[in-house]
């Protein structure tokens, strides 16, 4: 349990100290390659390798920021593609590791849905993005200061939904899948799933807050816990990314699609 502990430690380190995330990935990539099959550090490597991943290529990346919208409605939008190319080489890692470990992906809970998660989903794709459009802008003035999105460009929506897709698979294969499932194996269920909420919130930090980043990382906490103990109940990972990727539909017009802001007078 100590070196499950002392992992998800490190990640949280991490998130804050961006020069650290490149050292970090090496360590953890050395200890999923050659620690014996079946011992805690072996799992305790396998479950924070993706989320270091996720966090040395923001740090390789840096801020994907457009400053004006003209890329807004291109369906090869740099943030977009970026994203996808950021998501291919998580996913390749987690099933390199699920091989090395010996297991399927479906320990990570990739399964079929069940109706019921089926038509939650359907009822979250029919009421988030529209609503995160809509009413986010406000939501967001407080942490990230005014912003106006440009929502006059319908091919916008290609972009938006390829990074939506690609991050929201991304991140809860890395968070909810591999940190919370195959950390578990070390620090037991409550203890994996506080951990990943943890470091979820904490990798949800910047330099574009313009108020304290505080209420964010606990709000982004709580998603994560929420997410978390929807995996633990229903043993799949279906439910959380549609909602994921529901959420970062208006993410993509934040990044993309962000009207420059007057002066104040």
């Amino acid at each position: 349990m100590t070196i499950g502990i002392g992992v998800t430690i490190t990640l949280v380190v991490a998130a804050l100290v961006p020069p650290l995330r490149p050292a970090l990935v090496l360590v953890l990539a050395l200890g999923a390659a050659l620690a014996p099959r079946g011992s805690a550090l072996i799992w305790s490597s396998a479950a924070g390798l993706p989320v270091a991943v996720i966090l040395a290529w923001g740090g390789l990346v840096g801020d994907q920021l457009q400053a004006d919208v003209s890329g807004c409605g291109d369906p090869l939008s740099p943030v977009a593609t970026l994203r996808v190319a950021e998501a291919a080489v998580v996913v390749a890692v987690i099933a390199l590791l699920a091989r090395r470990l010996g297991v399927s992906v479906r320990s990570l809970g990739l399964r079929r849905p069940t109706p019921t998660e089926t038509g939650l989903g359907v009822l979250a794709v029919a009421i988030i993005p529209i609503a995160g459009l809509h009413i986010g802008s406000v939501l967001a003035e407080p942490f990230f200061g005014p912003i106006s999105l440009d929502l006059t460009q319908p091919l916008a929506i290609i972009p938006a939904l390829t990074l939506a897709v690609a991050n929201g698979t991304m991140e809860e294969l890395a968070y909810r899948g591999a940190l919370m499932s195959w950390g578990s194996k070390v620090l037991g269920p409550t203890a994996a799933l506080i951990g990943q909420a943890i470091v979820f919130g904490v990798a949800h930090t910047g330099s574009d807050y313009v108020a304290a980043a505080v209420p964010v990382v606990l709000a982004v906490m709580a998603g994560g816990l929420l997410a978390g103990l929807i995996v633990r109940r229903t043993g799949s990972l279906f439910l959380p990314i549609v909602v994921h990727i529901c959420f970062d539909v208006p993410l993509y017009y934040a990044l993309a699609c962000r009207l420059g802001q007057s002066s104040p007078a």
